[in-house]
């Protein structure tokens, strides 16, 4: 059997993809995906108000419906982390996190600005609220996923 590093395979740790570079491939990937949508289909989230400019709530509607698909794609990442370590280890903890983030992966997308628009109810004035809500739960997600990932 040869050494480590010795004209075999690199150990499996080295090998490995650094937690951060996974985080910032889910950030990229779910801020791509959230400006689509808000570029793309500008329907979803309800024409402007009258007199609307580039700021107030319903900018800040708009940035809300771009984390809520930040949040999705962080839960979905840390539901395959999870799931992943379920199946391999059977422990109950990982299926009660599973079970968890399924309820959590559904609930932010129940509550995206985009589905709003779709069903025609606005924020209104609970937009700036939920866009604070909406930032910190991606921030939180994103700790979540890179401890995770160590």
């Amino acid at each position: 059997m040869s050494a480590p590093g010795a004209g075999g395979a690199p150990p499996r740790a080295a090998r490995r993809i650094p937690a951060v570079a996974w985080v910032a491939v889910v950030l990229a990937v779910g801020l791509a995906a959230g400006t689509l949508v808000a570029l793309a289909v500008p329907s979803l989230l309800g024409p402007p108000p009258p007199g609307a400019g580039p700021t107030g709530p319903f900018a800040l509607g708009r940035a809300s419906g771009v984390l809520s698909i930040l949040n999705a794609t962080l839960i979905a990442a840390l539901l395959f982390v999870y799931a992943r370590t379920y199946v391999e280890t059977r422990a109950r903890f990982a299926l009660g996190l599973v079970v968890f983030l399924a309820a959590l992966f559904v609930q932010t997308l129940a509550s995206s600005p985009a589905i709003f628009g779709a069903f025609g109810v606005r924020p209104g004035a609970l937009g700036p609220f939920l866009f604070l809500g909406t930032l910190f739960e991606a921030i939180a997600l994103a700790v979540f996923l890179a401890l995770s990932l160590v």
